[in-house]
């Protein structure tokens, strides 16, 4: 069974991505049978041979998991200390040739990580050489993760805390309070509870045009009073329709809208307006609905009968309550969606409800999930496996196409 390289954000204080885990994705996972050497191994291989460090962390530092014996074997010496960070395992056996070795490979350069890490007096060797410390929040609860950071301290005044499975908003206010100035988890994908909230005139736009979008017989007039009232929004759809990708030479709104079809437009569309409401929430939500989309939209011979569904659409929608911090059902009424899109986003029923799960349980490397829907669906790992690689970098060249609107 191929290997595949996940990769999970890492954010800073402001929620900007500073760097990204890379993690195996195969068939022993979780299992007894899981070999740690062979899983950084593939991951290594994979990352150089076949994705490539510049698809994976678009220019970030990657941090790599690794164990005392691939450590001590030489293995990062393959890699550039200026993008790895060497993530030592909780379970290494600490000696003396495991940390000459990490002393030779901080004084080339590598930033050194201890991962999933609790303080006692033998680790602390590890500690005085470490760059960085890792938390897990569900394993440590309460003071005891701020207990650590001073222990910690004591010995090693520069270390930097990187608090991970931070899962709520409030699990990343408290990591913040508490000294932490990285963060690893899915808090950034779920809404912020908010008592009341004011919609800006931009999200007033959004839901018009997604609306009538979503009617079965889109009026084009309509469309078109709601673009050409958004100046924006006017300039990026002519340079959508007049890019390379298109090849048109198109100056009216209303030529552009018709050119580019109903489909077309509503997958556009929706792209442009998450990119905008994007100004206040981590660069990675856009990138995961981006991704979602391209993935869903991959799968749509498997999961769908119907061909007029529009699973980029799908993708893109699973995450619009991350962006305005509302209740998901509230969002699909307000824009007309109903019908098995709706009862998917909701409640995860039906086929399209089984396909957000399974894009889900790739993100949160949850392969035992992730088999069950394989198996019940027929599907072949390795084919899904390159439809993700795929759609990664599609994904990176629609998210270039947008910086620049």
């Amino acid at each position: 069974m191929a290997a595949v390289v996940a990769r999970q954000p890492i954010l800073d204080k402001n929620k900007n991505v500073f760097a990204y885990e890379l993690l195996f994705r195969g068939g022993d996972t979780g299992t007894e049978n899981f070999d740690g050497d062979k899983a950084t191994a593939q991951v290594i291989s994979n990352t150089l041979e076949s994705i490539g460090f510049k698809n994976l962390t678009e220019g970030k530092p990657a941090f790599i998991n690794f164990t005392d014996k691939l450590l001590k074997q030489g293995i990062p010496d393959l890699l550039n200390p200026e993008n790895v960070y060497l993530e030592v395992l909780e379970n290494v056996k600490v000696d003396s040739h495991l940390l000459y070795v990490l002393k030779t490979y901080k004084d080339r350069g590598f930033k050194i990580v201890l991962d999933d890490f609790i303080f006692s007096k033998n680790l602390i060797s590890l500690v005085e050489l470490a760059d960085f410390i890792k938390i897990d929040f569900l394993a440590i609860n309460g003071a005891e993760r701020k207990n650590i950071i001073e222990s910690c301290q004591i010995y090693n005044p520069n270390l930097k805390f990187l608090g991970e499975k931070i899962e709520t908003h409030a699990d990343y206010m408290m990591a913040v309070k508490m000294g932490y100035c990285y963060f690893q988890g899915y808090f950034f994908t779920k809404p912020e509870i908010i008592q009341t909230r004011e919609s800006n005139s931009y999200e007033f736009s959004f839901f018009k045009m997604m609306e009538e979008l979503n009617k079965e017989e889109p009026e084009f007039k309509t469309l078109e009073e709601i673009v050409r009232s958004d100046f924006s929004m006017s300039y990026s759809l002519l340079r959508i329709i007049n890019s390379a990708h298109f090849g048109y030479d198109v100056k009216s709104i209303r030529q552009a809208i018709v050119l580019l079809g109903v489909d077309k437009l509503r997958k556009w569309s929706l792209l442009y307006f998450l990119k905008g409401l994007n100004s206040n929430k981590p660069d990675v939500l856009f990138k995961t609905a981006v991704l979602r989309a391209n993935f869903a939209e991959s799968l749509s011979e498997y999961f769908s009968d119907d061909k007029s569904n529009n699973l980029f659409v799908l993708g893109l929608l699973s995450v619009i309550d991350g962006y305005l911090d509302r209740d998901i059902a509230d969002v699909l009424e307000e824009i007309s969606l109903f019908g098995e899109f709706k009862q998917a986003l909701i409640s995860k029923e039906g086929k399209l409800g089984d396909l957000l799960s399974l894009i889900e349980s790739f993100e949160k490397l949850n392969f035992k999930q992730c088999q069950q829907y394989l198996e019940g669906y027929s599907l072949d790992y390795d084919i899904i496996s390159r439809k993700y690689i795929n759609s990664l970098e599609k994904s990176e060249e629609i998210i270039k196409a947008f910086e620049n609107y």
